[in-house]
């Protein structure tokens, strides 16, 4: 781990083109999601997933209600544009 932000910021800086071809899995729920690391800049690093609709509803339909794809659902289904 780094120390300090600096030293964080420099490396993701310094490998910049590099680490945008990569992608990184992370656990959410019982469910590992794939992201691909978008963007590399001075303040944050930008990552995104595309997520398709039947794997949503498949996951769903599993019960697995903690996972990015149950919660991305229940967003869906709670919008409210005049909000």
């Amino acid at each position: 781990m780094f120390e300090n932000v600096d030293d964080f910021r420099k490396k993701a800086l310094d490998n910049k083109a590099d680490l945008k071809r990569k992608s990184v899995d992370v656990l959410i729920g019982d469910k590992e999601q794939k992201f691909r690391i978008s963007g590399i800049g001075e303040k944050a690093i930008k990552i995104e997933a595309y997520i398709k609709y039947d794997d949503i509803m498949e996951t769903v339909n599993s019960e697995i209600e903690d996972s990015l794809d149950g919660i991305l659902m229940k967003f869906v289904e709670d919008f409210d544009s005049n909000e």
